[in-house]
């Protein structure tokens, strides 16, 4: 099994303020990450919510399309050498705008797994 450094749930929400709001205010989860579509908190050591507002908020997305699982590993390429064996049809390692390398898949309900390295394969003390 490839190391998890941590695991981000990310919630595509509409009500993007009032969501920052309620998880800023309402539970007081401090702040980690914050950038013009996305903000994510510390829930717990290695665990973290994050908040992204729709790239098109016109567009109704089906509900799986709503939540990422996001998991931080040591390294994305191993991540994805050792999955590529199971999964022969794994897309490649991409570049993500935020700088990581990512890649996804679904799980068999259409669930979104994202796995990510930052670019420079330095783990944050957090992550």
């Amino acid at each position: 099994m490839f190391p998890v450094s941590s695991l981000h749930t990310v919630l595509i929400c509409e009500k993007w303020e009032e969501c920052v709001s309620f998880y800023r205010n309402v539970l007081a989860f401090p702040v980690v990450d914050e950038r013009e579509r996305f903000i994510e908190f510390q829930v717990a050591p290695g665990a973290r919510i994050g908040i992204l507002r729709p790239l098109h908020p016109e567009r109704r997305e089906r509900s799986h399309d709503r939540v990422i699982v996001s998991i931080c590993v040591v390294s994305v390429e191993e991540a994805h050498s050792e999955l590529k064996a199971r999964c022969p049809d794994l897309p490649p390692i991409r570049k993500h705008p935020w700088g990581a390398r990512v890649f996804e898949l679904q799980d068999p309900e259409g669930w979104r797994l994202e796995f990510w390295s930052p670019e420079d394969g330095l783990q944050e003390e957090a992550r």
